[in-house]
């Protein structure tokens, strides 16, 4: 249910509507999400491309360990492979994106 929907303005409740202008960051209203004001909108691509292939070589890692069964050792690797996939489809994305 929206925010502004008519059943909350009828309670009272709702976004409170302030009679400044908008901040629009990088296509973000400061009326959809306040925090783009202080500069706390932003996102980290480098910082989750590290944390991916980072989290698929503790998984690789995790191989080394005291269970008998191999149905442990192939969702360890096939987790794995995910992690760096989507890692490298990110970097490749960024690389090749028409939009820079």
């Amino acid at each position: 249910m929206a925010s502004n929907s008519p059943a909350k303005q009828e309670r009272g409740g709702g976004v409170a509507h302030h009679d400044h202008e908008a901040v629009v960051v990088n296509g973000v209203s400061s009326d959809d999400e306040p925090s783009v004001e202080w500069g706390w909108h932003g996102h980290y691509p480098k910082l989750a491309r590290f944390a991916g292939f980072l989290v698929a070589a503790i998984l690789l890692i995790m191989l080394w360990g005291n269970h008998v069964g191999a149905q442990e050792d192939i969702w360890l690797v096939v987790l794995a492979i995910g992690f760096f996939a989507l890692s490298l489809g990110s970097i490749i994305r960024a690389r090749t994106s028409w939009r820079r």
